[in-house]
């Protein structure tokens, strides 16, 4: 792909700078935010963070893709947006707050993609968050820092997420051409492991017919456990009704025109835009997972998958997870008191299935208004701060 030396964005032109990869820098005004509050699964509350809006680990089914704005400029010309001191206006934003949640580092591209080498905003990120004792986690396919574990072990419900799709090296590198080896992505797990740190193991998506093989999916999971992981988070391959075309001409390409045929005939079910395996084969595989992580004294969970009933959107990770939390472990809402935050008494985080609102701020408690589609955002966040200022919370 031809690469441009500027773009014109809002009537600016911005240059292309080439290395690591191609990149623009732009000023952002954009806030922490958390879930939509129509079609959501997560039950904990998260703040939300993207530094960089385009990611070069070249997944050719990420979701990210089918969104508008900046992220059609990678789309359409492989360059990278990157939120030039993206750190100095969250911390600002964490200033301006005295409730927070847990920081989600990053839901949508990887943060510790080749870009980040350049500008660690990542890093600088976690900071702002660990200085104000407020808890984060990381979700990557890539290598983990050991300055980024040091960081995360420092503070108490911090932890790491990592998305290990295949043992096989081979297929690893179609799905995920850039993101770290297979050994490299265990040997995160390894390191946080030696530090105390809560890890989370995601096989997700899991690709029908490519690899959704029961027994090499209980041989990965068993690896994982003896590596150090306790909850596994899984889903099927779902994908955006814009991106069809795209990553079926992709699945040919890589595993043969036969299994883009099957994948034709299994992804008919049209849940809200997104293209999903026929609801009779994520159950399948559902049940199976769940009752492996049983065996393994494991906890288990699924990541926005649902399913049409009576044409009500309803999502599956209530029936099949066993843990209270869909990441594993149960981390509190956090309350500032003076210059830090710290967690609320008998909360834990399942804000989604919470009815008594442990917290104090009633709009978490179920998800208030879940049928609105718009995200929680930084003005909530100012609003729940004097909700609790006029509320004696424990501490």
């Amino acid at each position: 792909m031809a690469v441009d030396n500027y773009i014109n964005l809002r009537n600016k032109k911005y240059p292309v700078i080439p290395k690591p990869v191609p990149h623009i820098l732009v000023s952002t005004k954009k806030e922490l935010h958390g879930w939509a509050k129509g079609k959501r699964e997560c039950n904990v509350e998260r703040m939300l963070i993207n530094p960089y809006n385009g990611c070069s680990i070249g997944c050719f089914y990420c979701y990210s893709l089918s969104y508008p704005g900046y992220f059609q400029i990678f789309r359409n010309k492989g360059i990278i947006v990157v939120a030039e001191n993206f750190d100095k206006v969250i911390s600002e934003q964490l200033d301006s707050i005295d409730v927070a949640t847990c920081g989600y580092l990053s839901p949508i591209t990887d943060p510790f993609q080749p870009i980040n080498s350049k500008y660690k905003l990542s890093e600088k990120i976690i900071d702002e968050f660990i200085n104000r004792n407020i808890p984060i986690q990381v979700t990557t396919k890539s290598h983990i820092p050991n300055e980024v574990l040091d960081k995360i072990k420092i503070q108490k419900h911090s932890f790491i997420q990592v998305s290990i799709l295949t043992f096989k090296e081979r297929v690893r590198k179609m799905l995920v051409p850039k993101g770290a080896n297979t050994d490299k992505l265990f040997d995160n797990i390894k390191r946080a492991r030696e530090r105390n740190i809560f890890s989370v193991a995601r096989i997700d998506p899991i690709f029908p017919y490519v690899t959704d093989d029961f027994l090499i999916l209980k041989n990965l999971v068993k690896k994982l456990k003896d590596s150090g992981v306790s909850h596994i988070v899984i889903s099927i391959l779902d994908i955006p009704l814009n991106m069809k075309y795209q990553v079926l001409k992709k699945i040919s390409f890589y595993f043969g025109r036969k299994t883009a045929y099957n994948y034709k005939k299994l992804y008919v079910e049209n849940i809200d835009g997104w293209l999903n395996a026929k609801i009779d084969y994520r159950r399948k595989v559902f049940d199976y997972m769940a009752n492996l992580c049983d065996k393994e004294n494991m906890s288990f969970a699924l990541c926005m998958e649902y399913e049409l009933r009576k044409d009500k959107i309803c999502r599956l990770n209530k029936e099949f997870s066993n843990s209270i939390n869909c990441d594993g472990t149960s981390i509190p809402v956090y309350i500032r008191k003076k210059d830090k935050f710290f967690p609320t008494c008998d909360c834990n985080g399942n804000c989604l299935d919470c009815k008594e609102a442990k917290c104090g701020i009633p709009d978490l408690a179920m998800g208030r208004k879940r049928d609105s589609k718009k995200n929680w955002n930084l003005n909530d966040y100012k609003r729940w701060s004097k909700q609790i200022n006029q509320r004696k919370i424990k501490f």
